[in-house]
């Protein structure tokens, strides 16, 4: 007996779905040199799909995030004058340990000097990057509520309360720091790795060094009951934001607050100079300590908030920064007219269109999607599974590269998601929406623009190129 109609279309549904699953493993990915060659026959491509092209405000970014054997990079600084983007506002908060529980210093053995509160430079900084910079002033505050380690912050999060007066204040030639990381910093006389050094005034230090020896000090817990995190930001209108690396081995590549003391003599002289670290310390085996960067963007008046409002279905130009910011948002609304198959290959292409401004303000080196369900959240596409494969994130690409277009060299974003569009295909959804950001390692840098589904010269739009084989 043969089976019913209905029991054959779940028996092929069954199969598609299992020969897709096969597929998904991490061995089994078609790398893009053996994709099997059109014939008409049984392997088909296009590259007409409708795709429709909008920029989104895109703000999810989490900016609190640490994990082992990473670095942790925090902005500080301003855009001001960017005519397409706006205006960009970057800060941080972050908390500091002492030295160790109990800490205290004899009041008779020693003398507290002075203490500077260390911000390490990452070695990057977004925007003016020449003498034209100027120069900039850095402000640290003393907050006057905890942040937490285990809790999720992103670049919109509320402020926190703070001290009215700045702790520390610093202001810095940009380029000379820029420069510094291949001139060093000198200190002391001594050549260190690049770093700004912001001195804390005597209030902030007398209660600092008042406190030790009390249970203000008994481990990092009840440390940061009393010292709860410190603010950091550019006061000065510029138009560079600077980062900062938190996370280091010694005093002058961690940040936090070092604490110069000396020892004294029968006669009161000084015989030495010594050094206690507050430093940020997210590995501690106890109490961790945390951090989250805050990014604020300002579009009024700009190009970009035309695209924000833009009622249009597709737009020609599409604006995309590192998140918070201007994204890519592209639905493909026909794609459940694709026939049962198995992908091949799907590459989105996507190309920039080149400005001037793209030497001071430069486009994102790489550009990430994820997947929009239809209830608007963000999903992880399955390309990325998974997770823990550097070889998924690979394969996914989407860095920039350079390609001649009628004999003009442009640059080009390439990105592979055969699986996501199969997975859409298997689950007959009515569209496929994806969104595309910059990545996520600076927050609030970088900035482009890229050609939509709509745009002027059609060998510029932004199109999908699928290799299929029919079942």
């Amino acid at each position: 007996m043969f089976p019913s109609r209905k029991l054959t279309k779940h028996f092929l549904s069954a199969m598609f779905a299992g020969l897709f699953f096969a597929s998904c493993k991490e061995n089994t990915v078609i790398p893009s040199g053996v994709v099997p060659a059109v014939d008409n026959i049984t392997v088909f491509g296009t590259d007409t799909l409708t795709i429709q092209s909008k920029t989104v405000y895109d703000d999810s970014v989490a900016t609190s995030g640490y994990a082992s054997g990473y670095s942790v990079y925090v902005p500080a600084g301003n855009i001001q004058s960017d005519p397409f983007f706006g205006k960009t506002q970057a800060s941080f908060y972050f908390q500091v340990r002492p030295p160790q529980d109990n800490f205290t210093l004899d009041q008779s053995v020693y003398q507290v000097d002075s203490a500077v509160l260390v911000l390490p430079y990452s070695g990057f900084s977004f925007g003016d990057t020449t003498n034209s910079a100027g120069y900039q002033t850095f402000e640290a505050y003393r907050c006057t509520e905890k942040i937490y380690y285990d809790t999720v912050y992103y670049a919109s999060s509320r402020d926190l309360s703070m001290e009215s007066s700045p702790m520390a204040s610093q202001t810095v030639y940009l380029p000379g720091l820029i420069r510094s990381l291949y001139d060093s910093t000198l200190v002391a006389g001594v050549k260190r790795a690049p770093h700004i050094r912001l001195k804390i005034n005597g209030s902030t230090l007398s209660d600092l060094t008042g406190n030790l020896g009390t249970d203000k000090y008994t481990n990092t817990a009840n440390f940061l009951d009393f010292f709860n995190a410190i603010y950091v930001k550019g006061i000065t209108p510029s138009n560079t934001l600077v980062y900062f690396s938190l996370l280091g081995s010694d005093i002058y590549t961690s940040g936090g607050i070092v604490l110069y003391y000396h020892t004294k003599n029968s006669s009161g002289n000084i015989t030495d100079t010594l050094t206690a670290s507050f430093p940020y310390d997210p590995t501690a085996s106890q109490t961790k300590t945390g951090y989250f960067a805050k990014v604020s963007r300002d579009y009024t008046g700009t190009p970009v908030q035309a695209l924000f409002n833009s009622t249009a279905v597709s737009d020609a130009t599409i604006a995309v920064q590192n998140q918070p910011g201007a994204a890519l948002e592209l639905t493909l609304p026909t794609v459940s007219g694709l026939p049962k198959c198995l992908v091949n290959k799907a590459e989105l292409v996507i190309t920039q269109i080149a400005s001037p401004l793209d030497a001071v303000f430069a486009p994102p080196a790489r550009l990430y999607p994820v997947s929009i369900d239809e209830y608007g959240v963000r999903r992880t596409i399955a390309d990325r599974y998974p997770l823990t494969s550097s070889s998924a994130l690979t394969f996914i690409d989407g860095y920039l590269r350079q390609v001649s277009l009628g004999g003009v060299l442009v640059n080009q974003y390439v990105v592979n998601l055969p699986r996501e569009l199969q997975d859409a295909i298997i689950q007959q959804r009515k569209e496929l929406r994806l969104r595309l950001n910059g990545t996520q390692t600076f927050y609030g840098a970088y900035r482009t623009t890229t050609a939509g589904s709509n745009y002027s010269r059609p060998e510029y739009r932004v199109k999908l190129n699928i290799v299929y084989t029919k079942l």
